[in-house]
């Protein structure tokens, strides 16, 4: 699906979650590379402990790869911020998808020093996912919450191509508004063209709803920006509510 794909290398946590995921969406003659960065504030001992952290980090998934009969590329850059490297090695290597990790730190942490993933959801020239992926997963059963636009449509087909190695079932799922008859018919539309892509409708509280639902679900793929009001990517409301809060593994696709 993708030709060349970035995974920076940041939470050894999830990293081979979400390196496995990444597989299923790169193309069979595509390219993935694995970015780790050193941070040129960084002094010794943490710089010294840094690197070779990355570097074995980055050396047990590049065996991962292989197993998958895939050849990973290992770039190791130093940068005045994680956010100025991930921009440079998409342009690099010309990623058309980068797949970022979600950051465990806590909010108030985020708020004094700074986040990349909003910034780099908004502002990469290619397709990005972040990966909430809490456990090793086949992909069989997959909830798309959708209000019917167009990050919906992007959605759809990561996580059919996501499912197709198990032929795993898709529930795109919508938290009904009154007079939205259109957006109905639209995720009809969607669905339609998969046999293993069904539509489900509930009411109430939009993330409230979803997290709920979720627990069916072995993962989660959802739009970072669902309604057409809003030009930048939406969070601190749904979006973020499900990712904090979700059992299953939680995709959110920005393209």
């Amino acid at each position: 699906m993708y030709k060349h794909i970035l995974l920076p290398i940041s939470n050894p946590k999830n990293a081979e979650y979400t390196l496995k995921a990444a597989l299923r969406l790169l193309d069979n003659k595509g390219t993935l590379i694995l970015l780790g960065v050193l941070l040129a504030r960084e002094s010794y001992p943490d710089r010294n402990k840094n690197y070779l952290d990355k570097v074995n980090l980055i050396m047990r998934l590049m065996k991962l790869a292989q197993r998958f009969n895939v050849e990973a590329v290992p770039e190791i850059t130093e940068a005045s911020s994680v956010y100025d490297a991930i921009v440079q090695q998409i342009a690099k290597h010309d990623a058309d998808l980068t797949v970022l990790g979600y950051s465990l730190r806590s909010t108030l942490h985020k708020i004094r020093h700074g986040d990349i993933i909003y910034p780099i959801m908004k502002n990469a020239k290619c397709d990005v996912i972040l990966s909430n992926l809490k456990y090793d997963s086949a992909f069989e059963r997959i909830l798309v919450p959708s209000a019917g636009y167009k990050h919906s449509i992007t959605a759809l087909k990561i996580a059919a191509t996501l499912a197709a190695p198990t032929q795993g079932q898709i529930t795109l799922l919508h938290i009904a508004e009154a007079n939205e008859s259109e957006v109905l018919d639209d995720l009809k539309r969607l669905a339609s063209a998969n046999e293993r892509v069904s539509v489900e409708v509930r009411s109430g509280p939009v993330a409230e709803q979803i997290i709920a639902i979720a627990k069916d679900y072995d993962a989660l793929v959802m739009g970072a920006s669902e309604r057409p009001r809003s030009a930048s990517v939406v969070f601190g409301t749904a979006v973020d509510k499900v990712i904090e809060s979700a059992q299953s593994n939680v995709l959110v696709v920005r393209a």
